[in-house]
């Protein structure tokens, strides 16, 4: 029997969450679930939590890779279900969220893309309690602009649309599921919204969102030249004027950065390197919460405040 879904791990010393992933996916109850994993020769206890499980597996390897996108679309490359997913290796399925996708897909004829809720939660370290339904980007001037609200472990992907794309773009460390979207907008493809959560998605101090997420402004400019070029010659300057105030608010964020540190200086530069990017980074919650930062600077050893 061919396979409906076959969803993809990758993984690489995520042994403390590993096993909830793997359980998350394996209660599913989904008949003719293909589970691949991909481990990127991880020195922690993945190898033993994936071999505990393996019977169930399609299958598995752990050795060295490139990095997560290779890992996924090496998995990709074994996978042979109609349906493609991944979800990594520190987020969960919640239950029944996987046949409630493939009953949504089964509704909407011609659709090969969907997306459901994702719940977000941390650890005490990374405190993060938030949830949301899909807000789909419509169009790419939605996408390049950031109007829009999907998370990664929400989606199903027909796998020979991701075919055609070419999988994952490996060359991306970070928003490689973004390029992945641009990609389809690109196409005419239409993203469908399943209106319930679906997936949770973990923050902890390792996690490329919190320990590295200040990073990620450099690969949406890649992406956003790779595409700008496809709107409208009419639509450019809203494009132009939506993503000089999101350059502006990642100014003032890495300022307030700052001014948490006590560098007042590097503080004020980026919050004024911020104005002059685009004025009414003033008026935003960012801007507001950088002044704040600046004029009301945390005591050392003082509580720290959320951003």
């Amino acid at each position: 029997m061919t396979p409906t879904l076959s969803v993809i791990t990758p993984s690489y010393n995520q042994g403390a969450y590993l096993e909830e992933t793997i359980d998350s996916v394996l209660s599913q109850g989904i008949p003719g679930l293909e589970y691949i994993i991909v481990d990127g020769g991880s020195t922690d206890e993945s190898v033993e939590v994936i071999k505990r499980h393996e019977r169930h597996l399609a299958w598995w390897v752990s050795e060295k890779d490139r990095g997560q996108s290779h890992a996924i679309n090496k998995g990709l490359a074994r996978a042979t279900g109609r349906w493609a997913a991944y979800l990594n290796s520190d987020d969960v399925y919640l239950p029944g969220a996987l046949r409630a996708l493939l009953d949504a897909l089964d509704q909407a004829p011609g659709a090969r893309w969907i997306v459901g809720g994702v719940l977000c939660f941390g650890t005490p370290e990374a405190p993060v309690h938030d949830w949301h339904l899909p807000a789909v980007p419509r169009t790419m001037l939605d996408l390049l602009s950031a109007r829009f609200q999907i998370s990664q472990p929400g989606n199903i992907w027909d796998r020979a649309l991701l075919a055609s794309v070419g999988g994952f773009d490996e060359s991306l460390r970070y928003l490689f599921d973004i390029n992945l979207y641009a990609a389809f907008l690109a196409r005419g493809e239409r993203c469908h919204a399943l209106k319930r959560p679906v997936a949770a998605y973990r923050f902890h101090e390792t996690s490329k969102t919190v320990a590295e997420g200040m990073k990620f402004e450099t690969e949406w400019d890649i992406i956003r030249a790779r595409y700008v070029t496809s709107l409208p010659r009419t639509t450019r300057w809203r494009a132009a004027h939506r993503i000089g105030l999101l350059k502006a608010q990642a100014m003032v964020v890495d300022a307030a950065v700052h001014a948490e540190a006590g560098d007042m200086a590097a503080a004020r530069a980026g919050y004024f390197a911020g104005l002059r990017r685009h004025p009414g980074v003033a008026l935003t919650r960012a801007g507001l919460g950088c002044v704040r930062r600046m004029l009301f600077p945390r005591p050392a050893g003082g509580p720290s405040r959320g951003r």
